[in-house]
């Protein structure tokens, strides 16, 4: 399990990878931009020129992209991991990814020996290059056990949480709730503000409220989101397939479509 393939070296992919390298992993690095590849190839990375290519250098591959269909193309596409596989070797989807293209990449990769786990991780950016992610697994046990040694570099908690797929699902339950909470704080501290009360006396007065949470203790935070429209879009189409209601994830995305954080005071809160 010392050679890493890592596919997608984005804002959040590029650091995950680096952290790899400095743990001494042998890393084969893809994106199809190749920017990030030279880069992280001076730092000691071998790059391809392609998912097949990284697939026949490596044990464990790491899978980083934007989307479900980015992902399906990696995987099974024309040059994809699939077509290098050998068994034993272990696809590791990272990305936010709808449950049933999970289930059909694992399905396709057993019939190749090929084990898949996803592990949709929390934390952003800023975890991605703290290494400090969190990882919810979904797979197979002895096989998510085999890997956590790469997960350990890359973050500060992982969960196996259940059967392939599940971690997807978990991770779909987190975006809903964050970005729904995050549309009611932002009604309502409006309505704070048209009543004189600012951000800053809300999130005092509130500080050992019940409904405390993420984003009154972190208004200034968040700065442009434009992974928000992509979760809550991600979350109805699994509600879709599976005949679920989700009205307010509905209302949520809508509200928070274009979303800027709102611009600290030159003071700062208090």
């Amino acid at each position: 399990m010392d050679r890493i393939g890592f596919i997608g070296l984005g804002r959040m992919g590029y650091p995950m990878a680096s952290h790899l390298l400095k743990a001494g992993f042998a890393v084969c690095a893809y994106d199809v931009r190749q920017p990030p590849v030279d880069d992280l190839a001076r730092l000691g990375a071998v790059p391809a020129e392609s998912p097949r290519d990284v697939a026949a250098a490596s044990d464990v591959i790491v899978v980083m992209v934007v989307s479900d269909e980015q992902t399906q193309e990696v995987v099974t596409g024309k040059g994809g991991l699939l077509e290098n596989a050998r068994p034993g070797m272990v696809i590791l989807l990272c990305s936010s990814l709808r449950p049933s293209t999970v289930r059909e990449l694992s399905g396709l990769a057993q019939q190749r020996g090929v084990a898949v786990l996803d592990a949709p991780v929390t934390g952003g950016e800023q975890g991605a290059v703290d290494a400090t992610l969190n990882f919810i697994g979904g797979g197979d046990e002895e096989v998510f056990g085999r890997i956590t040694p790469v997960l350990a570099r890359m973050g500060s908690h992982w969960t196996l949480v259940g059967p392939v797929s599940s971690g997807q699902v978990v991770k779909t339950v987190n975006n809903v709730l964050l970005w729904t909470t995050l549309a009611a704080t932002r009604e309502v501290l409006e309505l704070a503000e048209q009543e004189g009360v600012t951000p800053d006396q809300v999130r005092q007065g509130m500080e050992f409220a019940p409904a405390n949470n993420r984003w009154l203790r972190e208004w200034w935070s968040l700065g442009s989101a434009p992974w928000i429209a992509k979760d809550l879009t991600n979350a109805l189409a699994i509600a879709e397939e599976v005949g679920a209601q989700m009205p307010a994830a509905a209302v949520a995305r809508e509200l928070l479509r274009g979303w800027e954080s709102p611009k600290q005071p030159a003071s700062g809160p208090e």
